[in-house]
Formats: C-alpha cells, structure tokens, sequence
C-alpha cells in the first residue's frame, strides 16, 4: 500500500474538514456534549426521527490511540462523539494486533474461541471458525460490505457472508473512496478499515507528528465517507489497538485502550460508564440491526449508549445480553 505525502500541515487539514462535521450533523441527528478529557466541541442539539430501516456502519480506524485524537485535531470524530456515546476506555483483546483484534471486534468472539492469534493472512489456515455479525446479517437477508485496507482481511472473508467484500491496496482515501461507492450503491451493514494510521506509527512512530498527520487525514476519510451515507444510519468509530514507539501487541495501556464512538438515531448524548471491550462491537451493531449474536458469544451490546427502551434484537430470535 502507498504511503502518503505529510508535507500538508495538520491545521489546515482540520480547516479543510470543518464543513464536513456540519454535514454529518444533518446526516445523523442528534448532538451537544461535556466529558472528561479528550473533550469534544460542543454542538446545537437537533432532534432526528428513527429510521425506517436501520443501518450501520462499522469503521475502525487502524492502530488509532484515543490521546491521538485531541492532539491531532479530528473534528469529525470529535464532532460524533459530542453528539453521540464514547468513551476513550475501551479496550481491546491479548494479543492486541490487527487480525486477531478484528476477528473479536467482527465476531463478538474472544481469539480462545475464534482461534485467530496470527497476525497475518494465512490462507493455509482457512477462514474464521466462527460467525461474524456478517454470518447474523446474511441470515436475515440484509445486505453486507467490507472495504479493507490490509490483505490480511481475507481471513475473515467466509463465503457467502458478505456481499461486497473490496480489499484496497492504496491508503485511507482510496478506501474512502471506495467506501464511498459502497454507500451509494446501498447496504445495511458495511465495515471500513482504515489501515494508514497503523502503517505510519510502525514507519515514525505512534504520537509522532507523521502519526498525528495520518490520524487527521483518517478523520478525514471518515467525513468524507459520512457524507455519503443515508439519513438515520447508526455510526460506530473504533480501532483495532493503540501503540507505542514503534510497535504494539503488549498488554501496555497504550497498545490495548481503543476510542469507542457511537452516533445515529436513538443514541444519548453521554460519555459512557460501561466497560467497552471490541467484542462489543459487533453485538452493538447486531442489536441496531435487530439481529443477535450466538450464544457462545462474549461481546454484548452497549445499551447505555442508547435512549430508552433499549430492547433486545428481534429479527433472529435468540435474545442478545446487554453489557451492564
């Protein structure tokens, strides 16, 4: 995959993408918020109906630290978690690498039952071993997308579970693009893996200026892709694990803390209290969608981060438990 020119500095990257946080305003609803530090902008609240069908989409912005965003200015993301739910506590699995990460954070599975612990596309290994939140759409007929950037991905890729899987070799606009073509050509759950920001804290370090630059033009990449999205989708921003120096995979704060973000209709404007791990991920997204998880699954949906009533999915029939 490319690497990309830093020469462009981070302030006017955040100038260049303020109109896209007032556009994504209008695509997802509500908003206004005050919490611990990093502290997003406050906004205008502004009512926004529930959708007829809901849809959600999932994007993980890979190896992004949660200190990363303050300090790198991501006014879109900023702007999702200040009318939305988050929190900058969330954690992810041991080891805290990319592949066995998105496995948990597409399964709700831990790796003792998903038994991806490689961090490498090994083809000779087969596909995931157990169902995805792809697996619980596709049995409900819902239309299912992946854009990845790491070709590692293809293990995930089990047949038939998703639709519209595209592995991108270029960097977190390219991606976007694609991303972007996705939307428009209609979905009910897409992920978006953004895989520029891991690349540049192994090329010049995690909280490097480089670091800081990718982290902004991944903010970037999410706005772009936002504004593409239909009226009422449910939002969810994550990563796959932080890092230090120029590594991660350790049980150290900064590799396994992951920002957790979570904006559309029926979420309440709060900083959550609840302990997030990335296997709630994928039971958040299929308790949107109205789907469960199975019941081997550890994730569990974040209800706090919704108004009330929070109900359990009803399209698959087998109750989803909530995460208290």
């Amino acid at each position: 995959m490319g690497s990309r020119e830093q020469s462009v500095s981070r302030g006017l990257r955040c100038a260049r993408l303020r109109p896209l946080v007032v556009f994504v305003s209008f695509v997802l609803g509500a908003c206004g918020h005050s919490a611990s530090q990093p502290t997003p902008a406050a906004v205008v609240p502004s009512p926004s109906p529930s959708p007829a069908t809901p849809r959600v989409v999932i994007f993980s912005v890979d190896g992004l630290r949660p200190d990363a965003l303050l300090q790198a200015g991501a006014p879109v993301i900023m702007g999702l978690a200040a009318r939305g739910a988050y929190t900058w506590q969330a954690q992810t699995i041991m080891p805290s690498t990319t592949l066995p990460s998105h496995a948990s954070m597409l399964s709700g599975f831990l790796p003792s039952a998903h038994g991806i612990t490689w961090d490498d596309y090994r083809p000779q290994n087969g596909a995931i071993a157990v169902p995805t939140v792809f697996t619980a759409a596709r049995a409900a007929g819902l239309r299912t997308v992946l854009v990845a950037g790491k070709e590692k991905f293809r293990q995930l890729d089990v047949p038939g579970m998703v639709q519209r899987f595209d592995l991108c070799a270029g960097d977190d606009q390219e991606v976007a693009t694609r991303a972007v073509g996705e939307a428009l050509a209609g979905f009910d759950l897409m992920f978006v893996h953004l895989p520029q920001t891991d690349v540049t804290g192994h090329a010049q370090g995690w909280m490097s200026s480089a670091y800081l630059d990718a982290v902004a033009d991944a903010d970037h990449a999410v706005g772009r892709v936002l504004a593409a999205l239909p009226e009422g989708t449910t939002v969810i921003v994550t990563a796959d694990h932080g890092g230090h120096d120029w590594n991660h995979g350790t049980t150290q704060a900064a590799d396994m803390r992951i920002p957790w973000v979570v904006a559309g209709p029926r979420v309440a404007v709060r900083t959550l209290t609840t302990r997030v791990v990335t296997t709630d991920t994928a039971a958040t997204a299929a308790w949107v969608l109205g789907l469960s998880l199975p019941g081997g699954a550890t994730g569990r949906p974040v209800l706090e981060a919704f108004e009330p009533p929070a109900v359990t999915g009803a399209r698959a029939g087998v109750a989803v438990r909530a995460n208290p």
